[in-house]
């Protein structure tokens, strides 16, 4: 090889590690936020960008927007489930992570369920 090509292959493994050191830290930090917040349940709905790209949406009573998607990191795969699980006119406390972020259409993961209250 020559040492132009070993500069390159340096350059190409210093941005594979920089970029899983950025995708490892954006993880850990939404991961930090992580807290049992109470919502009752105005609507909910599934919303898709495209036939592929689908999440499932809950509004709160109190015009809070939450999703419910499956999260990697998290070790949460049971979106459907839990979306179905969750029904309108009902409270209930709510493992969520995350933050709303308007400017990318991010909006706090519901985790899990974490008990449903009584009025």
């Amino acid at each position: 090889m020559s040492r132009d090509n070993n500069g390159a292959s340096l350059w190409g493994c210093g941005i594979v590690v920089l970029g899983a050191l950025i995708i490892l830290v954006i993880g850990l930090v939404k991961l930090s936020t992580a807290r049992v917040e109470t919502i009752t349940v105005k609507d909910k709905e599934r919303v898709c960008d495209t036939s592929e790209s689908c999440r499932y949406l809950v509004w709160d009573r109190d015009g809070d927007v939450y999703e419910n998607t499956d999260a990697w990191l998290s070790f949460k795969f049971n979106s459907s489930t839990l979306y179905g699980e969750l029904e309108e006119g009902h409270t209930y406390r709510v493992k969520v992570n995350g933050w709303r972020v308007p400017v990318t259409s991010s909006y706090p993961n519901i985790l899990s369920i974490e008990s449903e209250t009584t009025p």
